[in-house]
Parts: C-alpha cells; sequence; structure tokens
C-alpha cells in the first residue's frame, strides 16, 4: 500500500541518480515520458539477479524526473480499498460516526 522509494544514489558517479522499476510496463512508460521531455538517460536491466530496469539521470535534471517518477507510480498505483461496496462501507461507518459525535457535541453543549 505504501508507496516505496524507487530511486538512489549512483553507484559510481555522484552526479548521477538512479531510478529503477521492477515492473517492464511501468519501466516502459517512465521511459517514455523521459523522452518526451528529451531527459538524456542511461538505461540497464538486471537479468542475472532481480530483474530490475535501471535508469540513470543527470543530477540537473534530479527534480523534473522526479515529478515524472511520481506521475507513473500514480498511474499504476492501486486503491487503498480496492472492493467498490467495502470502500463505501467505510465511507458509511465514518460518516455515520462523525454525525454521532456532532449530535453528542450539541446535545453536551
Amino acid at each position: 500500500m505504501w508507496t516505496k522509494i524507487n530511486f538512489q544514489e549512483h553507484p559510481t558517479n555522484i552526479r548521477k541518480k538512479v531510478f529503477f522499476f521492477e515492473e517492464e510496463e511501468h519501466a516502459r512508460h517512465f521511459e517514455d515520458l523521459l523522452q518526451k521531455e528529451s531527459i538524456r538517460f542511461e538505461k540497464q536491466i538486471d537479468h542475472q539477479e532481480d530483474r530490475k530496469i535501471y535508469f540513470g539521470v543527470s543530477l540537473a535534471d534530479f527534480e523534473k524526473v522526479k515529478k515524472l517518477n511520481y506521475i507513473t507510480i500514480g498511474k499504476y498505483r492501486q486503491k487503498f480499498i480496492p472492493d467498490t461496496a467495502l470502500r463505501w462501507f467505510v465511507i458509511g461507518i465514518s460518516i455515520l460516526v462523525l454525525i454521532m459525535a456532532l449530535i453528542g457535541l450539541l446535545l453536551s453543549t
């Protein structure tokens, strides 16, 4: 449920940051965004260990690329409560508790 940070320092170049993705579809979307923004990057796919897809970008572009990363994460994120009926049930219970609290406040004053 929590958004995990998917960028880190470059292991050999202090002027770069590395973004990584586990899902190929997410990486493709991120790569498309980088190309649309004309941001230079290096791409590497780890074929042996964890099969992550890495993108090295310049530190000068970091803030812009970080926004593109958040756009990519947002596009593929799952809903907090995926079941629609359960989601509305939780909202209904929350509203009911809020109404009861307001009634209690009004009656106590």
